[in-house]
């Protein structure tokens, strides 16, 4: 292979498109028919409960809630843990916006705390000293799959008598200590979305071992309706307020077929992830995350950072790009929430300026959590996706090398 850049008339690293086979297969057709000629689809019961059953079983808890998105599980969740207008919750403003969509839904205030650059994740001390008095609720954000010092948060939770909440987006399947990630905290909220390890399409689930915050969050999903046959039609006590997240029997059947694959899929991310991280570690001026203690990723793409001075970091990706690599360089769709529209301006409502009352005397330093904005300026994000073949996991480390070769000297 010639080592001239592609960029510069060179011949690419890697030729072909990335190995992208159809998610959904002959499992999925199989469990859909089930649930079709079983005549019901809506849930809660059913194939639904089925479903839910078979998710506390494989993530090793007592009680799961299915939901319509991860952003509905999160809202859930916060709602179940007591969470109310004018508490304070702590994330990291790495993360997507639906984490913070769920604090507000409940006019709760976010708190922000910086993530270590090391791990790019939510620094645990960090999140401890923006702890006060409201404070109910830390979601840690397993980003791109990777855990988060659960340990750590557990013993903040303990001391401060404050709840965690673990936010699986991105980490089905991942592991701390031997432990799933989703059991461990007091709470956890997964996205079942197409981008996700495992998916319905779209969806969620709320998972706890706390028996009163599942009846809570199941309550909380339905409307508060009673479908054990406890109640008539027109007696239902609506005892709270409650929306409706019910997933049905479509999103369940995809969902069974879905789990039974997930194991397997891991198992080839952490096979990708050992491959670039066993090639590309000694590499000049680029450093990958690290991995807590204990911590089993069940991984996204690979948050890198290119850490040199000798070209800019997107001249760098530019390169890798035009190799034929599917190099990525945002960490989220906005990249930092604190330098958002919405929490710039605290605007609430799409059609008056008005801000509501919880939050209107809060105040947001957007340059409060530096190493987020050092981790998103500095990121280069290695390709992951259990689809891949051998060859694509060589071909992209082999013009990752390339370009290091004829740039970073």
């Amino acid at each position: 292979m010639s080592e001239s850049l592609a960029l510069h008339g060179g011949t690419k690293a890697k030729s072909t498109p990335y190995t992208s086979t159809n998610r959904y297969g002959e499992e999925e057709i199989i469990e859909l028919r089930k649930a079709l000629d079983s005549g019901k689809l809506m849930g809660p019961g059913g194939i639904v409960e089925e479903f839910e059953g078979e998710l506390a079983s494989f993530f090793g808890v007592q009680h799961i809630v299915t939901v319509t998105s991860g952003t509905a599980a999160l809202h859930t969740a916060l709602c179940a843990l007591g969470v109310s207008e004018g508490d304070e919750v702590i994330t990291t403003p790495m993360t997507d916006i639906g984490t913070v969509a769920a604090i507000l839904a409940l006019h709760a205030v976010p708190i922000f705390a910086d993530i270590d650059i090391d791990t790019r994740l939510i620094d645990p001390k960090l999140a401890r000293s923006r702890i006060s008095p409201r404070t109910k609720v830390i979601i840690t954000v397993h980003m791109s799959g990777m855990p988060c010092d659960m340990d750590a948060f557990m013993a903040i939770g303990a001391e401060k008598g404050v709840k965690i909440l673990e936010d699986c987006a991105q980490a089905h399947g991942g592991t701390f200590k031997g432990k799933m990630l989703g059991s461990i905290g007091d709470a956890a909220g997964f996205s079942m979305n197409e981008s996700k390890q495992m998916t319905t399409g779209d969806g969620g689930f709320v998972a706890t071992n706390d028996a009163e915050t599942g009846r809570i969050a199941s309550l909380f999903r339905d409307k508060t309706y009673l479908r054990d046959g406890s109640v008539g039609r027109g007696g239902q006590p609506i005892p709270f307020f409650a929306l409706n997240y019910r997933a049905n029997g479509l999103h369940a059947a995809v969902g069974r077929a879905q789990l039974a694959k997930l194991p397997a899929l891991v198992a080839r991310r952490r096979a990708i992830a050992s491959r670039y991280y066993g090639e590309l570690s000694d590499l000049e001026a680029f450093t990958l995350p690290q991995i807590v203690d204990g911590g089993e990723p069940s991984w996204w793409p690979i948050a890198g950072r290119y850490t040199g001075s000798e070209v800019s970091r997107d001249d760098l990706v530019k390169a890798l790009r035009a190799e034929g690599l599917s190099i990525s360089t945002g960490m989220s769709p906005a990249n930092n929430i604190l330098r958002t529209e919405l929490v710039r301006t605290k605007r609430y409502y799409p059609l008056t300026d008005e801000v509501p009352a919880f939050w209107r005397d809060v105040e947001y330093d957007a340059d409060s959590c530096p190493n987020v904005d050092l981790l998103q300026d500095t990121v280069v994000r290695l390709p992951v996706d259990e689809r891949y073949s051998d060859e694509d996991v060589e071909e992209t480390i082999v013009g990752f090398k390339k370009v290091w070769r004829a740039l970073i000297k």
